[in-house]
C-alpha cells in the first residue's frame, strides 16, 4: 500500500510540474505570429522585385526602341554622306565646266573690249568709209546689210557674254545651296546620334541599377525564406513538445483512473487532486479550429478581393480611337506653311518668324492646328502612316536623310532649307525621298 501511495504521489507531482512550468519562453502561437510577419515581409520584397522587374522591362524596351532609332539615324547619316560624296563629285565635274565657261567669258570679254576699242577709235567713220567705198547702189545696199549684221553681231556677243556670266553665277549658287543643305542635314543627324547614344548609355546605367536592386531584393527574399524555414522547424519542435506533454498527461490520467479503482483513501485523494489540475482540456484542437476559421476567412476575403478586381477590370474604359481630319486640313497646313516663306533658318530653332530648322518648322506648323508630332526629323519619319510618293497630298511630310518638308502639291515642298535661303519652296524630288508620312487624312 505504501508503494502504491508513493507511486500516486510521484504521478501527481509530475503532472503538476508539467502543468505549472512554462513550456518555453516562446510558444507555437508566438512563432506563428512571427511567421505571419515574416511572410508579410517576404510578400513586400516579392512586390518590390516584381516592380523592379517591370521597370527593368520597360527600360529595356525603351533601349530596344532607341537602338532601332539609332540604327535609322546611322542609316540616314550613311545616305547623307553618300549624297554629299555624289554632290562633291558633281561639284568637281561642274568646276571643270565652270573653268570652260569662265574661259569663254574671258574670251568674250576680250572680244568685246576689242570691238569697243574699235568703235571708240574709228567711230562712225569706219561705217562711213564702207559706204563711200561702194562702187554701185547694189554694192552700197550690200554693205549696208553688212553693217547691220555687224551691229547684230556686236549685240549678240554682248548678250552671249551676259548669259555666260549669269550661267556661271547660277551654277555656283546652286551648288553652294545644295551642298549647304546636305551639310545641314548631316549636322542634324550627328546631333541626333550623339543625343541617342547619351540616352542609351543612361538607360543602360538604369538597367544596371535595377540589376543591383534586384540582387539585393533577392538576397532579402532568400533571408526571409530561410527565416520561415527556421520558424517552421521551431513550430514543429514546439508542437512535438506539446504533443509529448499531452501524452504524458494522458498517461498520468490513466494511472489516476486505475488508482481510483483502489479502495485506499490516500490514492483516491491524490487522484482527485489530479482530476482538478488536469490541463488536458483540448486547447490544441481549439487552436486548430481557430486557425482553420482564420484560413477560411482569409480565403473568403481573397475571393471577394479577386471578384472586386475582376469587376473593376470589366468596368475599365476602352481606348478611344484617334480622331482624323479630312484632306482640306492638309491643304490648310500646306497653305499655312507657305505664309512663312523667306523667314530665316536657325539650327535648333522652332520659331516660324524668328528662325527654325527643318523639323522645327514642320512641328510648329502642325502645332498651329493642335497636332503634336516629334521634334527631330528621324522621329518624324515614323509619325503618322506611310504612303507612297505617288499618293502624296498637301500636308504630308516628305522625309529625306536628316531633313523634312511639307508637301504643298504639284511636286513641291515648303521647308526650312539653309541659313542662306531660309524657308523656301523646292522640288520634292531634289533629294532622295526616304518616306512620305500622312499625319492627317
Amino acid at each position: 500500500m505504501k508503494k502504491r501511495m508513493l507511486s500516486a504521489i510521484l504521478i501527481f507531482a509530475m503532472g503538476f510540474c508539467s502543468f505549472c512550468r512554462p513550456v518555453s519562453a516562446t510558444t507555437a502561437d508566438d512563432v506563428r505570429q512571427e511567421q505571419e510577419k515574416t511572410e508579410e515581409q517576404l510578400d513586400e520584397v516579392g512586390e518590390r522585385i516584381d516592380n523592379i522587374e517591370t521597370q527593368k522591362e520597360i527600360v529595356a524596351g525603351e533601349i530596344t526602341q532607341l537602338d532601332s532609332q539609332l540604327v535609322e539615324i546611322l542609316t540616314s547619316i550613311s545616305i547623307c554622306e553618300d549624297e554629299i560624296a555624289a554632290k562633291e563629285d558633281e561639284i568637281d565635274q561642274v568646276k571643270d565646266e565652270l573653268k570652260e565657261a569662265e574661259q569663254r567669258e574671258q574670251k568674250q570679254y576680250e572680244d568685246m573690249k576689242t570691238r569697243i576699242r574699235f568703235m571708240y577709235e574709228k567711230g562712225d567713220q569706219a561705217y562711213l568709209q564702207i559706204f563711200l567705198e561702194a562702187s554701185s547702189l547694189p554694192d552700197m545696199l550690200n554693205k549696208a546689210t553688212y553693217v547691220e549684221k555687224l551691229y547684230a553681231y556686236d549685240r549678240e556677243l554682248l548678250s552671249e557674254y551676259e548669259n555666260t556670266r549669269q550661267e556661271v553665277i547660277s551654277i555656283k549658287e546652286e551648288l553652294e545651296l545644295e551642298e549647304a543643305d546636305l551639310l545641314s542635314s548631316q549636322r542634324e543627324l550627328k546631333e541626333q546620334q550623339d543625343y541617342l547614344e547619351r540616352l542609351i548609355a543612361e538607360k543602360r546605367a538604369t538597367v544596371a541599377n535595377f540589376d543591383s536592386q534586384l540582387a539585393q531584393a533577392e538576397r532579402e527574399a532568400a533571408s526571409y525564406k530561410e527565416k520561415l524555414k527556421q520558424q517552421n522547424e521551431e513550430i514543429r519542435r514546439l508542437e512535438k513538445e506539446e504533443k509529448e506533454r499531452k501524452e504524458e498527461l494522458a498517461r498520468a490520467q490513466k494511472e489516476k483512473e486505475k488508482e481510483q479503482e483502489k479502495p485506499e483513501n490516500t490514492v483516491t485523494t491524490v487522484t482527485g487532486e489530479l482530476a482538478k489540475t488536469d490541463p488536458a482540456d483540448g486547447s490544441a484542437p481549439a487552436e486548430t479550429s481557430k486557425a482553420d476559421a482564420s484560413a477560411q476567412t482569409n480565403t473568403s476575403d481573397q475571393s471577394d478581393t479577386a471578384q472586386k478586381d475582376a469587376g473593376n477590370s470589366d468596368k475599365s474604359e476602352p481606348e478611344k480611337p484617334a480622331s482624323s481630319a479630312g484632306s482640306s486640313l492638309g491643304q490648310q497646313i500646306a497653305a499655312y506653311g507657305c505664309q512663312f516663306i523667306g523667314n530665316p533658318y536657325v539650327y535648333g530653332g522652332t520659331s516660324l518668324t524668328n528662325g527654325t530648322d527643318c523639323s522645327g518648322f514642320t512641328q510648329a506648323v502642325y502645332a498651329h492646328f493642335g497636332i503634336s508630332i516629334p521634334r527631330d526629323s528621324t522621329s518624324q519619319r515614323f509619325a503618322g502612316r506611310e504612303v507612297s510618293y505617288a499618293e502624296a497630298q498637301p500636308g504630308d511630310i516628305i522625309c529625306y536623310a536628316g531633313h523634312v518638308g511639307i508637301y504643298i502639291g504639284n511636286g513641291q515642298i515648303v521647308h526650312a532649307s539653309t541659313e542662306k535661303t531660309g524657308i523656301k519652296i523646292s522640288n520634292a524630288t531634289y533629294r532622295t525621298i526616304l518616306s512620305v508620312r500622312r499625319i492627317v487624312n
